[in-house]
């Protein structure tokens, strides 16, 4: 027999935003435009928007996926009660490279061992949030 049921995903969504960068001269007179004409500035301006250069991408970066989402080995990551986790590769007994967590103090001290598997850390604490400062 068929059956249907609602399930709730959390999910990370990564945003691209293009990100315009003037010189003090092509801010003010970008400020002008709204007043007046300046064509150079418009001509920069909309050269640079058609053609935004894509970011280096991060190489030191190692990335992993749980459930859809991406994390990052060694990264600080903030659960929904304001604890920090951080995540890496460990060999579990049966030779696979399997993503482990320990909790992290506040101050970055390890607290305990890499002893939470990153389902036990999403389904009990998440959704989980990239520390970036």
């Amino acid at each position: 027999m068929a059956q249907a049921q609602y399930e709730t995903r959390t999910r990370t969504v990564e945003e691209t935003f293009v990100v315009l960068t003037l010189t003090e001269d092509e801010a003010d007179e970008l400020r002008e435009v709204l007043g007046c004409h300046a064509v150079d500035a418009l001509y920069r301006i909309y050269s640079a928007l058609s053609k935004p250069v894509a970011p280096e991408p991060e190489t030191s970066a190692y990335i992993f996926e749980h459930q859809g989402v991406a994390y990052e080995y060694g990264a600080m990551y903030r659960d929904t009660e304001g604890d920090h986790f951080e995540f890496d590769s460990v060999v579990s007994t049966d030779g696979t490279n399997t993503p482990r967590g320990r909790l992290v103090s506040r101050f970055g001290d390890a607290a305990g061992e890499w002893n939470w598997s990153l389902g036990e850390v999403v389904h009990g604490y998440g959704p989980l949030t990239k520390v970036t400062a």
